[in-house]
């Protein structure tokens, strides 16, 4: 299960919301001073989004090692066919390791990760849907909890709690969902293009750096990371032991995966 994952990213969002800190702290009167502000609050959005991608990365890692190890130790469990499509770096599965039992499991799924990244909405569904039961997959099953989750923004969905739990009918219910999945869509796709441009060329996608000078525009960036990665566990740690039982894994077997 994604403990440290989840872990590591609430410890990597802590350092980027002490550069937003930071950064808000500073003079900006004379250009080279609001130019150091704004890179501040650049490596902020970067550092938040960075933590992101490494949650996702080390979640699948989590999801991935674990399933082998809960097969390794009840031969009866009957994968599914995509489970066996899955390609490992074969060096990582035959060194020697002394730490524990099943490490190699680790290793060769954290190796099979070790060049990707996660940073579109599309490949965290192609990731992880694959071990949810249908009604209950990323992203639109799961909206209407999420709209009306007491953290939701309407930046987010473009509907707030009180508006969608208004609406009288189960169709206009539908409509929201699927309208507010876009806003989310698009909401993240700006996200990431944005520290894209920030890596690729210091946020100079034209003549100039663009404009970022607000600190709050960067406080709702970290918030909305947080947002999607806390809901996501909720639903890996609750959809992946489904997806184990379902394999024909027992109680004692889901609760003994862990390294």
């Amino acid at each position: 299960m994604p403990t440290t994952a989840l872990l590591h990213f609430n410890e990597d969002m802590a350092r980027a919301r002490a550069i937003l800190a930071h950064a808000a702290s500073l003079r900006h009167a004379i250009p080279s001073e609001e130019l150091l502000r704004s890179d501040l609050l650049r490596s902020s959005w970067m550092f938040a989004v960075g933590a992101l991608d490494a949650y996702f990365c080390d979640a699948c890692t989590d999801v991935v090692a674990s399933t082998i190890i809960a097969k390794s130790r009840q031969g009866t469990i009957t994968l599914p066919e995509f489970f066996y499509e899955i390609r490992f770096p074969i060096r990582a599965i035959l060194e020697e390791y002394d730490e524990r039992e099943n490490w190699r499991w680790r290793m060769a799924a954290r190796e099979m990760m070790e060049r990707e990244n996660v940073l579109s909405l599309q490949t965290i569904q192609k990731i992880f849907n694959k071990f949810f039961a249908k009604g209950s997959r990323l992203f639109l099953d799961l909206l209407e909890a999420w709209i009306c989750h007491p953290d939701a923004k309407v930046r987010l969905f473009g509907i707030t709690t009180g508006a969608y739990s208004a609406l009288a009918t189960a169709r206009d219910k539908d409509i929201a969902r699927r309208n507010s999945l876009d806003q989310f869509e698009n909401r993240f796709a700006d996200i990431f293009q944005r520290r894209h441009d920030c890596i690729h060329n210091c946020d100079r996608p034209r003549r100039k750096p663009q404009r970022l000078n607000d600190p709050n525009h960067v406080l709702r960036v970290i918030q909305d990371v947080e947002f999607l990665v806390h809901r996501c566990d909720e639903q890996i740690r609750v959809g992946f032991k489904q997806f184990l039982v379902e394999c024909g894994a027992t109680g004692a077997t889901v609760a003994s995966v862990g390294y």
